[in-house]
């Protein structure tokens, strides 16, 4: 049997953050370790020796905001994973967010099976990012926009990305990564849809310009 994944929340509105411990509960493989008011709270429970693998913060809190909270653990505590959590569907909150470290971003509206899914996959050092979060960075056409949403990418979707920049067909991708040519095809075109470029020579210009290759 797997150890319950240790979680941590902390929002400044008490009735979202004992509506998010209610719906936590409701997770298997999740076990609440502590909750706090704010990012001081978070870091004093930590001082205290409690442990938990997710931390889960609200970007505005009072005292120490979301995105201090979140750096000073990316800080001091190696390997914590960190979901951001807000109401804001706003570009520069979102990029704040990753590029200070967080591992995942969602809304305070998201549903049980999507709660589930971020922390599982965070914890498994995967990113997870609410579908709208990929939709809001998209908007502009800004340089900076490439960057972003790379984080947003699975760590299969960075390897086929590296290998389509340096030449390789479907079918020998296929070859380097054990998976069939079609489902190379699919990661390719989901990348293609995903990062907003124009075929192949755009997944190319895009990996050179962010040093992939």
């Amino acid at each position: 049997m797997e150890p319950k994944i240790r979680v941590l929340i902390a929002d400044d509105h008490q009735l979202v953050r004992k509506g998010f411990v209610s719906i936590l509960e409701q997770i298997p493989q999740v076990e609440i370790v502590a909750d706090a008011a704010n990012g001081r709270e978070v870091m004093d429970a930590f001082r205290r020796g409690i442990r938990a693998d997710v931390v889960m913060l609200d970007y505005e809190m009072p005292l120490m905001n979301g995105l201090e909270t979140l750096e000073q653990l990316k800080k001091d505590y190696f390997g914590i994973k960190v979901i951001m959590l807000t109401m804001l569907n706003e570009r520069s909150i979102i990029q704040q967010a990753i590029e200070k470290g967080a591992d995942g971003f969602l809304f305070k509206n998201t549903s049980i099976a999507e709660l589930s899914s971020a922390i599982y996959k965070v914890n498994q050092g995967e990113k997870y990012f609410a579908g709208e979060v990929a939709l809001t960075l998209a908007k502009p056409a800004a340089s900076i926009q490439n960057q972003a949403l790379l984080e947003l990418l699975s760590e299969r979707e960075l390897e086929i990305l590296k290998l389509v920049a340096q030449g390789f067909s479907s079918t020998e991708i296929g070859q380097q990564l054990f998976i069939s040519p079609r489902t190379v095809d699919t990661h390719r075109n989901n990348l293609i849809q995903k990062l907003e470029v124009r075929g192949i020579a755009g997944l190319v210009q895009l990996a050179i310009k962010n040093k992939l290759v």
